[in-house]
Order: C-alpha cells, then structure tokens, then sequence
C-alpha cells in the first residue's frame, strides 16, 4: 500500500484534532471531578442537615421533656391553692443550722415572705422556731422546727400554712454557711447590735462575741449574729434580730452595685439552696424583682407570746386579723406562677 504523499495542511488539520480531543478529554476529566465534588458537598450539607435535625429534635424533645415535667409539678402545686392568695406569692424561707451527728440540720429560722404583685411590696412575717403548733401525726402540740425534723420541708410547709391559713406557693431551704457566702459575695452589710452579744459552746464549736454598736457584718459574723439567742430575750430576741438583718439585706440588695453581683449570686443559691422555685419561674421573679425597686419591706413578728417553759405561744386571734391585713380579699386579680 502506498503511503499517502505528505500533506502539511494535513498534517495540520490532524495535529488541530489531536489538541481538541485532548481539550476535550480535560473538560470531561473536570466536569467529572465538579461533579464528584458536588455529589460530596451535598451529601456533606445532607449528612450534616441530618446531624442538625437529629440534634434539634433530640434538643427540643429534651426540652419539652423538662419543660412538660415541670408543668406538672407546677400544676400538682397549685391544685392546693387558695384562689385568695392568686395576686401574690408567698414563699416559705427555713434557715438550717449546722447540724448534729444524733439530729443532723435542725430548722433554725422560720420565714414567710411575700410578694404583693400590683404594688410590689414585700412582707416578711418571721416565726419563732419554738412557736407551739400542731403537726400532723403528732397527738399533742409540738415546737414547730420539729416539723422539719419530723418530714422534711414538705411537713413544714404543710404546717406553717395551716397556722397562718395562707397558701404558701414556693419554698426555699438555706443552711446557715450559705447565708455567710452571700453575705460575703455582697460585701457584707451594716447593723446596728443593741447589746453585746456573748456566747460559748465548746460542744458545738461556736464561738459568738459581737460588741454593741454598728458592726459592718461580713458572712462570718452576720451568721453568729443570726444564730444568738442567749439573751433575756430569747427566741423573741432572735426574731428581733432576723427582722433587722432581713432589712439591712433588702436595701444592700437594692443597691445598683448589686447589678454586677447577681452572676455570683445564682452559682450560690445554684450552689447551696433548695428550692421549689426553678428556671421556668425566672420571668415571674423578673418581674417581682422589678416592682420592688421603690418599695420598702415590712416585717412583723408572728403575733404571740412567751409561755412559762420558753416556747412561743400564738395568739391566734391577732394572727388571723395580721393575714386578713397582708391579704385583703378583694385582691384576686393577678395569677401566681
């Protein structure tokens, strides 16, 4: 076979072929690899789509979870409660002391504070521990800090609503080393102490000695000044006292420095206090919080008496009329949450 004369136009023309099917073959090679790569980002974005809605889902379901859990602790709650006492919210403060290895903590202070939602005012009522009261399952009548020893804070709350016939929607326990840490987080408060205040307890390692005057208390010894009750005065002093220190506390709390403190505040009362108050509350607080800027508390001492063997002895007369004074009827406008 004769081979073809050269041709340099065809030599050309082949040469122009051999660069187009090389082009060509490189497009094919780099639409394959966008191609590939495209498949991959959007299995990526796909994978990933499903990690977030698998997350979501298991987040939100999470949620709903705990949220649903404390509707119905809420709802369990309020089932108990006295429609009377919807446009406030009052809860039961008990103080324990240190404890003892035969005893463990005792109810040391016994408070009801409450919030009166329109106005935002603020009442504390402080019960003497020592106050004789009837607790259920006891046949005679008992100091009411053996409720706490008896059931815990479920019995003293049952038992503190029935001696003041109010409706108590919230409770918080706080040990007497927490209430030193807050102190010492809002710097301390100022008090003025009416008397020297002397005590020593070997057994049970405290040590009390605050002279008369205005003492600028840090955690330690506005703690001591709480616990002192070896005066003439007894439990009725001590009430006296625990109404001085709730009102030193209320107006340093108001203080705008206490802004920067609240960060603090919460990992302590996180921390060391129970409470049935919880994180779904947080706005009704706000808004309790809020209110209370331009008002100052009132605190009153469970009306009552000395007995002979040192207990308090109610008198439940004035008490009746103290709660019909702090919880008018007409107020009934408000729900509590």
């Amino acid at each position: 076979m004769k081979k073809k004369p050269y041709s340099e136009t065809r030599t050309r023309i082949e040469q122009k072929k051999s660069q187009m099917r090389k082009k060509r073959n490189i497009k094919i090679v780099r639409v394959f690899f966008a191609l590939l790569l495209c498949t991959v980002i959007m299995l990526g974005i796909g994978w990933a789509s499903v990690k977030l809605y698998n997350w979501g889902s298991q987040t939100f379901d999470t949620y709903m979870a705990i949220y649903d859990g404390y509707k119905q602790r809420k709802a369990l709650r309020e089932a108990s409660f006295d429609p009377r006492f919807d446009g406030y919210t009052n809860i039961l403060m008990v103080g324990l002391d240190t404890g003892r290895e035969d005893t463990g903590q005792q109810a040391d202070s016994i408070i009801l504070l409450s919030f009166k939602h329109d106005s935002g005012e603020v009442r504390f009522v402080t019960i003497p521990r020592y106050t004789m009261v009837n607790i259920q399952g006891r046949p005679t009548p008992e100091p009411l800090n053996n409720a706490f020893y008896y059931g815990g804070i479920p019995l003293m709350e049952e038992t503190v609503s029935k001696l003041l016939n109010v409706t108590i929607h919230h409770y918080v326990v706080i040990d007497t080393e927490a209430v030193a840490e807050i102190v010492d987080v809002i710097g301390g408060i100022d008090i003025y102490v009416d008397n020297d205040l002397n005590y020593d307890d070997p057994d049970g390692d405290l040590y009390i000695h605050i002279p008369k005057g205005i003492q600028h208390m840090e955690g330690d010894m506005a703690q001591k000044y709480l616990r002192f009750s070896s005066d003439d005065l007894g439990a009725y002093g001590r009430s006296l006292r625990q109404q001085k220190f709730l009102k030193a506390f209320h107006e340093k709390l108001l203080t705008p420095e206490m802004m920067a403190k609240i960060p603090e505040l919460v990992e302590v009362c996180d921390r060391r206090i129970k409470s049935s108050i919880e994180a779904f509350d947080s706005g009704h607080f706000a808004r309790l919080i809020g209110n209370m800027q331009d008002t100052r508390p009132k605190v009153i001492l469970l009306p009552g008496e000395f007995a002979s063997d040192g207990s308090w002895k109610c008198d439940q007369v004035k008490t009746t009329q103290m709660v019909e004074e702090l919880f008018p009827l007409e107020q009934t406008d408000s729900k509590s949450e």
